[in-house]
């Protein structure tokens, strides 16, 4: 099971169990990424990290420099370590980059997969939001009276048997 920090657009003030507008939200896994770690640079284009690609760049290029000076194997290494490090912290700095924009975070949600987890995150913003309308019918319905005991004669019957006063 996966955990998801779910980040909402700036242009939304309550989004968190909307439906409406769950298309906007971005749910951003928590863990190694495999695609970043493979595909680095094409990775961080794609989600437009344009601060952490430049980053990533100068401290690429400074270290397989010193480790060009050492040997030419030392180079793959440096480059594989670099790749292995990023693939490990990519969605960190992702929601970084998303938080710089104006994002925010609007919950934490756990998921076999990303719509599991979008089902569980609406799931719980729904129930979160009932007790409110619980709250708004409970004002606008009269109180019910007290409950209806059911009686034969003058005694109290309770399921097949007799009440206590009956018994004496």
């Amino acid at each position: 099971m996966s955990t998801y920090v779910v980040m909402a657009p700036p242009e939304f003030d309550n989004l968190a169990g909307d439906p409406l507008q769950s298309d906007r939200l971005a749910f951003v896994p928590d863990g190694f990424s495999a695609l970043a770690f493979l595909f680095s640079i094409i990775w961080m284009l794609v989600h437009r990290m344009w601060l952490v690609l430049l980053g990533y760049l100068g401290i690429a290029l400074v270290v397989e420099l010193l480790a060009l000076a050492v040997s030419p194997e030392a180079t793959a290494i440096a480059a594989f370590v670099v790749s292995i490090l990023f693939g490990f912290e990519a969605q960190a700095l992702r929601r970084w980059s998303l938080e710089r924009k104006g994002w925010r975070v609007v919950g934490i949600v756990d998921g076999v997969n990303r719509a599991e987890a979008e089902l569980r995150f609406l799931h719980k913003a729904a129930n979160q939001l009932a007790p409110e309308t619980k709250q708004r019918d409970a004002q606008s319905t009269p109180p019910t009276s007290a409950p209806i005991v059911p009686r034969v004669g003058s005694e109290r019957v309770v399921g097949l048997t007799l009440g206590p006063e009956i018994r004496q």
